[in-house]
């Protein structure tokens, strides 16, 4: 796998524990002042739907990390990915620098998501429409330009 794309998902999980570990950090230094009932979760509109315990928005922080965990562990396993093109010797470590590197920036995006979610609940406010919209939007273009990405590195190695 080439050196740079391993360079970049490193650098993509350490913002992952950097956004995590501040998103702990600032969960646990407002956790007096919090109220005892928060917004627990959003409709589309971004309006509060059901409120929960203080002690829901510790959830998100652990999903996070399990999920980093996971993809941690699914990175290290390049034959158990779903390549939307046909891989061969000859275009398998570009395929995989590729691969890794759309991995490393949608687990950014999740934890930075998770992130602000807990940001918003914790603050007791109802999530923006835009914010909605630009996720929904960022992540239709991302898949639309993984698949992008993958087919135009296949051709180039055929």
């Amino acid at each position: 796998m080439k050196e740079k794309a391993k360079q970049f998902h490193q650098r993509c999980r350490n913002g992952c524990w950097l956004i995590v570990i501040v998103q702990l950090i600032s969960l646990f230094l407002r956790w007096a002042s919090l109220p005892d009932r928060i917004p627990a979760h959003f409709d589309v509109a971004g309006k509060v739907d059901r409120w929960g315990s203080k002690a829901e928005l510790l959830v998100l922080p652990w999903i996070s990390i399990l999920m980093m965990a996971g993809l941690e562990w699914v990175s290290r396993h390049p034959k158990l990915w779903n390549i939307p093109v046909a891989v061969t010797e000859h275009n398998r470590e570009a395929l995989e620098a590729v691969t890794l590197r759309i991995l490393s920036l949608a687990e950014l995006l999740v934890v930075l998501l998770f992130a602000l979610l807990e940001y918003f609940s914790m603050t007791g406010r109802s999530l923006p429409v835009g914010l909605i919209l630009g996720f929904v939007l960022s992540v239709a273009v991302g898949i639309c330009a993984a698949i992008f990405w993958c087919v135009h590195t296949a051709k180039k190695y055929r």
